[in-house]
């Protein structure tokens, strides 16, 4: 499976992240199954993750694409996974959600879900302002980055 993934990104074997849990027990019930998998997705953040980052000029511009993320969600969808637009913008949804959806259908991917908030189900975020930490701990996996750097 992860052969067909490295191909269809990159045309040739290349090391590449992909989601890891699914078929992993839930952290709060420890269930297991289809049920349990169906409600897994993946969060992808959405200005400066899948769509290039611009300075802001309003909820009705969004940047072009992000190639290797676009590669990167559609085939998570090929591969059945559910994948959620996880950005700031949705804390207006009325003003956010139509100019997404747009860009969504403009840039070949389906409706998906839009979202500022993650719950339980979500097993993987893909976001340019994470730090991932090591569980409780507060240490950083990694060189940790200055927080308030410029790009």
């Amino acid at each position: 499976m992860f052969g067909l993934l490295l191909h269809k990104l990159f045309g040739q074997k290349l090391k590449v992240s992909v989601p890891h849990t699914q078929g992993l027990p839930m952290t709060d019930d420890n269930k297991f199954g289809e049920d349990v998998e169906d409600a897994q997705w993946i969060g992808v953040d959405l200005d400066g993750t899948l769509a290039e980052a611009e300075p802001w000029k309003g909820f009705d511009h969004i940047g072009r694409p992000v190639p290797m993320m676009m590669k990167r969600v559609k085939i998570w969808l090929e591969m059945g996974y559910r994948v959620k637009i996880v950005t700031a913008r949705a804390q207006n949804p009325e003003l956010a959600v139509p100019p997404i959806r747009e860009w969504l259908k403009k840039n070949d991917l389906p409706d998906l879900e839009i979202t500022n908030a993650k719950d339980m189900d979500m097993i993987e975020l893909w976001d340019d302002r994470c730090v991932q930490v090591i569980q409780n701990t507060g240490k950083p996996v990694g060189s940790n980055p200055d927080p308030y750097r410029r790009t």
